[in-house]
């Protein structure tokens, strides 16, 4: 009898603190008055001095590039973002047995890639097209590196190991 009390008192609890929260009135949310919208909607319009999430581009390509249903001759990717030298390194390790022309075409897409990871956090940022990597390598100097995974340590024979200079956007090269 006393535990059945005690069932009776808990859930007569929880059903007042549950009816309790329910009618409250929500001060979370409330408008902004100078713009006349929800506070949560999201903002569409381009926005100045977007911060990127460096991490969050990061995750994004790893999950791409290193997908090798997308990409079987990946070995892994690596990036770096130097924005006090307003430069980003791309880097990936390929198989050894990937062809020149199937690295440049690799590296094409990763360019690119980035950019468009970038642009989908900044509106500002021109996507990536057949004849460009995209706003962002307009703004930042690209270094790269494509190698295939035995030559890691020797940079002398990179596939392609250049610097492009924002907005250039000039092709990739064979290093030899």
């Amino acid at each position: 009898m006393i535990k059945i009390k005690r069932h009776i008192v808990g859930l007569i609890s929880i059903v007042f603190a549950l009816s309790t929260g329910a009618c409250a009135n929500s001060d979370i949310v409330g408008k902004d008055t100078d713009l006349k919208k929800e506070a949560n909607e999201p903002v569409f319009e381009t926005q100045k001095n977007i911060t990127l999430d460096w991490t969050q581009i990061r995750d994004d390509a790893e999950e791409q590039f290193n997908d090798k249903t997308l990409y079987p001759m990946s070995d892994y990717i690596d990036m770096a973002f130097k924005t006090d030298e307003n430069k980003v390194l791309l880097i990936w390790s390929l198989s050894n047995d990937i062809s020149d022309d199937e690295a440049l075409a690799y590296g094409n897409e990763y360019i690119r890639g980035i950019n468009d990871y970038a642009a989908t956090q900044d509106f500002s940022i021109k996507k990536s097209s057949e004849d460009s990597y995209g706003g962002f390598f307009d703004k930042y100097d690209l270094e790269i590196q494509l190698f295939r995974a035995d030559d890691i340590m020797e940079p002398s024979k990179y596939i392609v190991n250049q610097i492009i200079k924002a907005g250039t956007n000039a092709n990739l090269e064979l290093q030899n």
